[in-house]
C-alpha cells in the first residue's frame, strides 16, 4: 500500500509539465533518430556515441503518438521501474522499512524526476543497472542454498547486464560494482561465478563492443567535458539532493544543504561500521561508478557526468533511506528528512519551469515562425541546438541549420548520423540563404554574447547585415529570431 502511494506520487511529479516543458537538443536528436527505419538507427548510433537499444524502444513507442507527453512517458515508466527495483534491493539487503524510505526519497528526487522527463537513454540505463544489482543480491544471498534461485537470477543478471550495455557505453562502470565488492571481500568462488556470467554479457554485447574504439576516438576529439575537480564533485553532490542550475540564494542554499546531508550521511554510516556486509555493498555500489569515472577522466577525455552514473543517485537515496529507517523519528533521521525535503522544495519548482538554454521555449518560437514566415522565406538556425528541437515541434516547417565549425568541441554530429537522419547542415549562411528576399535567422543570446565578449562580430550576422536590412527582432527568453529583408 505505502509503496503504491509512493509510486503514484512519483508518477504525478514526473508528469507535471511533461507536455509543455521544453526539450533540448539531445532529446530532439533522440526523437528524430528514433523515427528512422531500424537500419538507419543502427547506422546513426554506430557513428554517434550511444548504443541503439533506447532508440529501438522509442521507435516502436512513438508509433502510437508523437505527443511529448506520450514520448516522455517511456522514460518515466522506466524510472518508476527503477524505483521498484530499488525497493526490492533495499528490502532484501536491509529490510522493508528502509526500502520504503528509499523509494520515497527517490520518488521526489529532482535528479530522478529530471531524467524521467528526459527523452534519452539514461532512465533505461539506470533501470537495467539497478535490476542487475538486485539479481546479483539474489545470487549473493542464496547461491549456496538454492541452486534454483541461482538459475533465474543468473539469467536476469545476464539479461539486465546485456540491456545496460546496449543502452549506454558507460554502463560497464555500474556493472563492475559487484565484482569490486567481492574482490574486497575475497569471495573468490562467487567472484568466479559472477565473472562467468559477465563473460556471457560481454559475448552478447560483442556486436556493439566492436564500435566502441571508434566512438572513444570521437569522444577524445570532439567532446568538451571538463576534467573533474572539486567543483564537479560539489555539483554532483548538489544534483544528488537538488538540481542545477539554480538562481541566487537558491543555489547557495542547495549547496549548503547538500554538504550538510553528505556530512550527516557519512557520520551515520561511520557509526554503523560493523553492521554487516549489506552496508558495505550499498556504499561500494553507490561509489564505484563516479569514483572510477573520475579516475578514468584523468587518463582520457573526461567522462565524469552525473547522468552517466544515475544509478549512484538511486543508491544514494537508498543509503539515506537506510540511515533514516535506523533512527526514525529521532536525531539524525529527522534532520536528514528535513534537509532532504528542503532541498526538493528549493529546487524542484525552478527545475520544472526552467525555460532557457539549453531548454529554451522552442515550441513557442516554432509556432511563431509557422505563423509569421511567408511562403518563399528562408528560416536558418545558427546551429543544430535550436534546429533539432524546432524540427521536432514542427517537422513540416522548412528550416535549415548551419554546420558546426569542423574540429571544434561542438562538432559532434557525424556525417553518417546526418545521412541516417537525412538532416544535412549548410556549410555557410550564404549557401543557406541563397537568393531569398526574406530571411528569419534563429540564434541564442548566449552565442551572441560569446562573440561580443571575444571582441568579434558574429560572422553570419555580419554577413546578413551587409546584404539585408533587419526589420524585426523577437525574443523567446534567450532565443532570438531576427528577420531580414533585402533593401
Amino acid at each position: 500500500m505505502i509503496l503504491g502511494l509512493e509510486l503514484a506520487a512519483g508518477l504525478v511529479l514526473r508528469l507535471l509539465f511533461a507536455q509543455t516543458r521544453s526539450i533540448q537538443y539531445d532529446d530532439a536528436f533522440t526523437i528524430l533518430l528514433a523515427e528512422q527505419p531500424l537500419a538507419n538507427i543502427v547506422a546513426g548510433t554506430a557513428a554517434d556515441t550511444m548504443p541503439p537499444l533506447f532508440y529501438f524502444m522509442l521507435h516502436f513507442w512513438g508509433m502510437v503518438s508523437r505527443e511529448m507527453l506520450w514520448l516522455r512517458l517511456l522514460p518515466t515508466l522506466l524510472n518508476l521501474g527503477s524505483l521498484v527495483f530499488l525497493y526490492l534491493l533495499m528490502r532484501d539487503l536491509v529490510g522493508r522499512r528502509a526500502a520504503l524510505w528509499s523509494v520515497g526519497l527517490a520518488a521526489m528526487s529532482p535528479l530522478q524526476i529530471f531524467h524521467a522527463q528526459d527523452v534519452r537513454m539514461y532512465a533505461l540505463l539506470a533501470f537495467c543497472q539497478i535490476g542487475y544489482l538486485w539479481f546479483f543480491i539474489r545470487i549473493w544471498q542464496h547461491w549456496q542454498a538454492h541452486q534454483r534461485v541461482l538459475g533465474w537470477a543468473g539469467a536476469g543478471l545476464v539479461g539486465m547486464g546485456t540491456a545496460a550495455m546496449y543502452s549506454h557505453n558507460l554502463a560497464i562502470f555500474g556493472l563492475a560494482a559487484p565484482s569490486l565488492f567481492l574482490l574486497v571481500r575475497r569471495d573468490w568462488r562467487l567472484l568466479l561465478r559472477l565473472t562467468a556470467l559477465q563473460l556471457v554479457v560481454g559475448l552478447l554485447a560483442t556486436p556493439w563492443l566492436w564500435m566502441i574504439p571508434g566512438q572513444v576516438e570521437k569522444i577524445q576529439r570532439a567532446f568538451w567535458t571538463p576534467r573533474p575537480g572539486l567543483i564537479e564533485i560539489l555539483q554532483t553532490l548538489i544534483l544528488f539532493n537538488a538540481s542545477l542550475p539554480l538562481p541566487g540564494w537558491q543555489m547557495a542554499a542547495a549547496a549548503v544543504i547538500s554538504l550538510q546531508i553528505a556530512a550527516l550521511l557519512v557520520l551515520e554510516l561511520a557509526r554503523s561500521k560493523g553492521e554487516g556486509a549489506e552496508r558495505g555493498f550499498l556504499i561500494a555500489a553507490c561509489l564505484t561508478p563516479p569514483v572510477v569515472m573520475f579516475l578514468v577522466s584523468y587518463v582520457m577525455r573526461p567522462i565524469f557526468v552525473t547522468r552517466g552514473f544515475l544509478i549512484s543517485g538511486l543508491l544514494y537515496c537508498g543509503l539515506c533511506g537506510w540511515v533514516i529507517a535506523r533512527g526514525w523519528p529521532k536525531g539524525a533521521s529527522a534532520i536528514l528528512v528535513g534537509l532532504t525535503g528542503a532541498a526538493v522544495i528549493i529546487s524542484l519548482p525552478y527545475q520544472m519551469t526552467y525555460a532557457s538554454f539549453p531548454r529554451s521555449p522552442f515550441r513557442e518560437a516554432t509556432a511563431w515562425l509557422r505563423e509569421q514566415a511567408p511562403a518563399g522565406a528562408v528560416i536558418v538556425h545558427d546551429n543544430k541546438l535550436s534546429f533539432f528541437p524546432s524540427r521536432v515541434y514542427d517537422p513540416t516547417l522548412p528550416q535549415k541549420f548551419l554546420a558546426d565549425e569542423p574540429g571544434s568541441h561542438n562538432d559532434t554530429l557525424a556525417y553518417a548520423t546526418q545521412n541516417a537522419m537525412n538532416l544535412m547542415p549548410e556549410a555557410a549562411v550564404e549557401t543557406a540563404v541563397g537568393d531569398a528576399d526574406d530571411v528569419f535567422y534563429v540564434t541564442f543570446a548566449l552565442v551572441e554574447a560569446e562573440y561580443q565578449t571575444a571582441g568579434a562580430a558574429h560572422p553570419s550576422l555580419a554577413w546578413l547585415e551587409e546584404q539585408y536590412q533587419e526589420v524585426q527582432q523577437i525574443r523567446f527568453n534567450d532565443l532570438i529570431i531576427r528577420r531580414y529583408q533585402k533593401p
